[in-house]
């Protein structure tokens, strides 16, 4: 038996078939390789992430390390302040030079000093008169 002779019809409705299939095939190969590149990213994604929690993660140690030397560092600062206020000012110093030059303390005398100066030359007086008594 020959075989049928196909419709030219049916022939085209097979090609659309063949066709609309091939299309189909191609529509879910690139399905597939999107689906496959949303899940590499989706994987890119999650490592940033974790790299990025990583970094943020020291960033907060190293700037808690910062506070704690600047806290230490504000501590010794306020302690030198405080310190410094006890010493003396150098106008305060200047002051007292210019009182002590004034002044003179060195050229002060003692009344114990005068009282043995006194005795000194009423001693040296009397020596003399008795050396001239006598001769």
């Amino acid at each position: 038996m020959p075989a049928p002779q196909e419709n030219p019809m049916q022939s085209q409705i097979n090609f659309l078939l063949s066709d609309f299939n091939t299309r189909l095939r191609d529509l879910e190969e690139r399905n597939r390789i999107i689906k496959e590149r949303v899940l590499l990213i989706g994987q890119n994604l999650i490592s940033f992430r974790e790299d990025l929690d990583k970094e943020i993660e020291e960033l907060k140690k190293t700037t808690n390390s910062f506070k704690k030397d600047i806290d230490k560092i504000k501590s010794t600062l306020d302690n030198l302040l405080t310190e410094t206020d006890k010493f003396v000012k150098r106008d305060e110093i200047m002051l007292i030079e210019r009182m002590l030059k004034d002044i003179q303390p060195l050229e002060f005398a003692r009344t114990k000093d005068i009282e043995e100066i006194i005795n000194k030359k009423l001693n040296e007086k009397q020596t003399i008169k008795t050396q001239e008594n006598t001769k």
